[in-house]
């Protein structure tokens, strides 16, 4: 892996940006970049006004559009998440080897995704902006649904669903022997995405 370029912050814009006039990924125009935990919400914030055409460079072109969708703002909205709140008490009473919080965490993974992406089809984006290329979604805030889902089971959820749409994940995380790592959990060896060389850090946002 190369050292990391001297901004990934703006490498993950310009990239988004590339994908977005048309630019061809290995599978689908998805862009990930690895974000350190503790700024995740300040480049949430970079991100946004740039969405807005007021942030740094590189300027969104007229041609194309970005939204932001807040991943923790759809978190509680899914079906799967009420449930759990609604049963996290008897779960914590029921004996066993695993305890409630990892029997949790294996329902919402086999759910969450899933659950998160159909809600950003039916009530974030519209038919047209699923089939344009030209149009940027920004997942932001991953980092509230750990260790619930991760990064991959979104993409690959998208991917599912045929989603056209450039994508990009601010990915709460460090990168680990070439592989992006949540929160220090093991990395899974392909993200299906464009992955930035290097880690965003706060000197990256000044």
């Amino acid at each position: 892996m190369s050292q990391g370029s001297p901004s990934p912050f703006r490498d993950f814009k310009t990239k988004l940006c590339t994908f977005a006039k048309g630019q061809h990924g290995i599978r689908n125009p998805f862009v990930i970049a690895a974000v350190a935990p503790a700024i995740e919400h300040r480049v949430t914030d970079r991100l946004e006004t740039w969405s807005t055409g007021r942030g740094k460079s590189p300027v969104v072109p007229d041609d194309i559009t970005v939204q932001p969708i807040w991943l923790d703002e759809l978190l509680p909205q899914t079906d799967v998440y009420k449930l759990l709140v609604d049963l996290g008490e008897p779960l914590a009473e029921i004996g066993g080897e695993k305890s409630s919080g990892e029997r949790i965490a294996e329902t919402m993974q086999d759910r969450l995704a899933e659950e998160l992406v159909q809600g950003m089809i039916e009530h974030e984006l519209g038919d047209a902006q699923l089939e344009t290329q030209s149009h940027v979604v920004l997942l932001l805030n991953l980092g509230s649904l750990y260790p619930f889902t991760r990064a991959l089971e979104l993409l690959d959820e998208l991917d599912r669903r045929n989603v056209k749409s450039t994508v990009g994940i601010p990915f709460p995380g460090d990168v680990v022997g070439g592989k992006l790592s949540f929160f220090g959990g093991e990395s899974p060896h392909y993200y299906p995405a464009h992955q930035i060389d290097g880690q965003i850090q706060g000197v990256h946002l000044q």
